[in-house]
């Protein structure tokens, strides 16, 4: 009778993960979701608190824990490739709702909604659901600015400043210098991303004849590490 009183509280207590802390790995499984480093909206207490996405690694890529708010992929020689922060959260009246990010598979990374324990600075009170990703303003009003691909014009104009940036063979060190990718397809992206330094990173959305990109995860023109990689996302 003991033996078997022990073994529920040792099940009951790997079960549990305390908000604020990294987030553990989930006690019951938790399937790759397709939501681009998001998750959907959180109507009840009753919902999931983990999602779970499917990171796509080279041989000799490896993905490690940074901290309880980043992860990054890296090389055998320690070379960090790049790095996948935590999405943020808040309810419907903008209070922020902690999340946490862990490494829990070789591949695979768990963001954790901690909504269920309530507003740790409130005592624990209910959040105000639905839970929406982004971060939150407290009460206020938050702006948001939606930007489509840009047009023929604005490419041009983008490749103009390109040319006329410093060249890379400037620099004391061979690197990375990130050139615009929306509006390209993902052949034409892996090539200019070679020609800049770089290379192509995880491909998101869905990938057709002709496609597009229609955002990159690292900035146009940025100067980075030689090989750095450099996520897409695909129109959906």
């Amino acid at each position: 009778m003991r033996r078997a009183v022990l073994l529920a509280l040792v099940g009951a207590l790997a079960c549990w993960v305390l908000p604020g802390t990294a987030a553990a790995i989930p006690a019951e499984p938790c399937p790759p979701f397709d939501g681009a480093m998001s998750f959907p909206e959180i109507h009840s207490p009753e919902d999931p608190e983990d999602y779970c996405w499917e990171v796509q690694l080279s041989e000799e890529q490896e993905l490690r824990q940074i901290s309880e708010t980043e992860a990054g992929v890296f090389y055998e020689d320690g070379h960090r490739a790049y790095v996948i922060e935590l999405t943020s959260a808040h309810d419907a009246i903008g209070t922020t709702v902690p999340t946490t990010l862990a490494v829990t598979d070789p591949n695979l990374i768990t963001l954790t909604v901690h909504h269920r324990a309530g507003n740790p600075v409130a005592g624990g009170a209910p959040f105000d659901y639905p839970i929406l990703a982004g971060p939150g303003w407290e009460g206020g009003f938050i702006s948001v600015q939606i930007q489509g691909p840009p047009d023929e014009a604005e490419l041009r104009e983008a490749e103009e400043r390109a040319k006329a940036a410093p060249r890379a063979e400037e620099a004391p060190t061979p690197i990375c210098r990130v050139p615009i990718l929306q509006g390209r397809t993902v052949k034409a992206a892996r090539r200019a991303l070679l020609l800049s330094g770089c290379q192509l990173g995880p491909v998101r959305g869905r990938r057709s004849r002709g496609a597009r990109i229609v955002k990159q995860y690292r900035p146009a023109f940025a100067v980075l590490p030689a090989g750095t990689a450099v996520g897409v996302k695909l129109p959906r």
